[in-house]
């Protein structure tokens, strides 16, 4: 047989095939699919989300939504990429991101035991019948084992209306979670970047929380069932959080997670619990760094930083905190541990109530050195509260804590206080027993009370070089200039020259 024999043969196969209705199954198709969905009643592509969740889709496969459309229901798609083929998940056309409203559903995105996927550039909502748990994007593992590759970017998730729950399915913005019985389960390379969550009724970003957390550092008590599974290589940055009942951004049962970049400006609105700007808990080597955090609301915590239970080796670096009711930083542990921490380079303008406390359990260690606290007239501030009696070995060195006019600022020390703190500049605090190598004289700041370029150092400061060596320093200050190892820093969260 000819070539042009055999050509000719399969064309009019096709035809026959054609005319009685065959087509092969989707299945078949060479390589992966690209899908449209205008849920506003366009006649081209996928019309509801209903007919995208009843797809299987596979590695490579590109789901699109139609710009200005508006989706209603719970978007939960099936299926996984691959390495190399991650499923893509945003919008096509022009105008606002495409809405999926989850329209009081228990999720408005849910992705369910997959891996490989990236969502972007969408609005998710969920405010229909406020009450119950409530959340906008919310991908889950259950006994999955290790999902890997997942990112959310240029989301605006907003009005998620939920209940105060804090669980494994409790009430966020944007929630990880991990459940299961049987098979130990754990996220591993997680971005989640330059999105915006605003007005939700509980947390604005949490990630992971796993039901296989249990370790004694957590303060897990008898036979480990479900024995601590770290999720790993996750990054939060970019995002703003706006408007949060509870929590802003929270890490759990994670392994050398990064939060960096982020702002967060009103949160523990609404919650009746404790809540606080960012925090870790059961987690390791997590750091927390340029951040911004504002308008933390009641002292039921309230405060922009949380280094919480179960952690070793929490880092807050060049982080600018300002305006919360109840304060900078909380060293936080009950029953189980909070080792190795570090709160260096940052800067706190008029935060009130506390500045450094520490909860009813021990510390194993943490240095608070070189920070910036100022408080201005008509605020008042308890610098550092020792909060409990339980062996707890904090170290305060290198800070500024400057109180300007009305209202007052104190150190609030228990007999045989644990927290000795040396080379301190304190201008207007009381009780102040002991601070060895430390000052009382104005430090000279640039212009305290209007920002946080405000904070460095005019020339002839008496904080100029005035500090205690510290080895392990992180190399560079709030600004960005370096700090030195084998020498006597500036005091403060400013290492630079004197500013004219």
């Amino acid at each position: 047989m000819t070539r042009r024999t055999s050509s000719a043969l399969a064309l009019v196969v096709a035809l026959v095939m054609a005319a009685v209705g065959f087509v092969l199954p989707r299945s078949a198709s060479a390589g992966p699919r690209s899908y449209y969905v205008d849920c506003s009643g366009g006649s081209s592509g996928l019309g509801s989300l209903a007919e995208v969740n009843a797809l299987t889709l596979r590695p490579g496969t590109t789901v699109l939504f139609k710009r200005g459309s508006r989706c209603t229901g719970t978007f939960a798609p099936r299926g996984a990429g691959a390495a190399g083929a991650p499923i893509r998940i945003g919008a096509y056309g022009s105008g606002a991101r495409p809405v999926i409203d989850g329209n009081g559903a228990p999720d408005a995105v849910l992705l369910q035991n997959t891996q490989w996927i990236e969502l972007r550039d969408l609005e998710v909502t969920n405010a229909a019948s406020p009450g119950g748990n409530r959340r906008g994007v919310h991908v889950r593992l259950s006994d999955y084992g290790t999902g890997r590759h997942y990112v959310l970017q240029n989301l605006y998730v907003h009005d998620v209306w939920g209940d105060d729950t804090k669980s494994t399915s409790g009430s966020d913005g944007i929630l990880f979670s991990v459940v299961g019985d049987v098979r130990a389960s754990a996220f591993d390379d997680v971005r989640v970047t330059g999105n915006t969550v605003k007005g939700v009724n509980r947390g604005g970003i949490r990630l992971v929380v796993s039901e296989w957390e249990q370790r004694p550092q957590v303060g897990s008590t008898g036979p480990v069932t479900k024995p601590w599974t770290a999720n790993t290589r996750i990054v939060v940055a970019g995002n703003q959080v706006y408007d949060v009942g509870g929590d802003g951004i929270v890490i759990l049962t994670a392994r050398n997670a990064l939060v960096e970049h982020n702002r967060i400006d009103g949160f523990q609105r609404r919650s009746a619990g404790y809540n606080a700007g960012m925090w870790p808990w059961n987690s390791d080597g997590t750091t927390f760094r340029y951040n911004e955090v504002s308008g933390g609301e009641t002292t039921r915590d309230g405060m922009a930083f949380d280094v919480d239970q179960g952690t070793d080796t929490t880092v807050f670096e060049y982080n600018y905190s300002h305006d919360n009711a109840g304060g900078f930083v909380l060293l936080c542990n009950a029953t189980g541990r909070v080792a190795n921490a570090v709160v260096r380079y940052n800067v706190s303008q008029n935060d009130v109530f506390r500045g450094v406390e520490m909860c009813s359990g021990g510390i194993e260690s943490a240095h608070v050195y070189n920070n910036t606290i100022y408080v201005g007239p008509g605020r008042s501030m308890t610098v550092i509260n020792e909060n409990t009696t339980a062996p707890h070995h904090v170290r305060f060195d290198n800070n500024i804590v400057v109180k300007a006019g009305d209202g007052t600022a104190n150190l609030r020390l228990q007999p045989g206080t644990a927290v000795s703190p040396t080379h301190n500049t304190f201008v207007n605090v009381s009780g102040v027993e002991s601070n060895p190598g430390g000052s009382t004289a104005d430090p000279l700041l640039v212009a305290p009370g209007t920002g946080a370029a405000g904070y460095r150092l005019r020339a002839g400061s008496p904080a100029t070089g005035a500090g205690t060596v510290i080895s392990d320093n992180g190399g560079r200050d709030f600004y960005g200039n370096r700090v030195p190892r084998d020498r006597a820093p500036n005091i403060g969260a400013y290492e630079g020259r004197g500013v004219g």
